[in-house]
């Protein structure tokens, strides 16, 4: 009787291990989702900008005349949703909010 128990015991622990697993499964699916949505978000200072505004080509040339400051080392000045964002190029972390002209 004791095997028996001992034996269900073993096998309901051993189950209960696999939990976690489809949880987090279920979890990266939905992270997954969510992800094309990132760029409608509100950014605020010390966020992480979307990777695609950390590229050369996004940059905003023309700074001065948008009567915005010059941007740090290795940062760069980028259009984002009407708004100009002053975005780090190593790290994407944004670093101004400017509204512009």
């Amino acid at each position: 009787m004791k095997a028996n128990s001992l034996l269900c015991a073993l096998l309901f622990t051993g189950s209960l291990a696999g939990l976690p697993v489809v949880a987090h499964a279920a979890e990266s699916t939905q992270e997954s989702i969510k992800a094309p949505d990132t760029h409608n978000r509100e950014l605020e200072v010390g966020d992480k900008a979307p990777d695609q505004y950390k590229r050369k080509e996004e940059a905003v040339q023309d700074w001065k005349a948008k009567g915005l400051p010059e941007p740090e080392k290795e940062s760069q000045w980028v259009k984002m949703g009407g708004r100009y964002v002053l975005v780090q190029v190593t790290n994407g972390v944004v670093l101004a909010i400017h509204s512009g002209k």
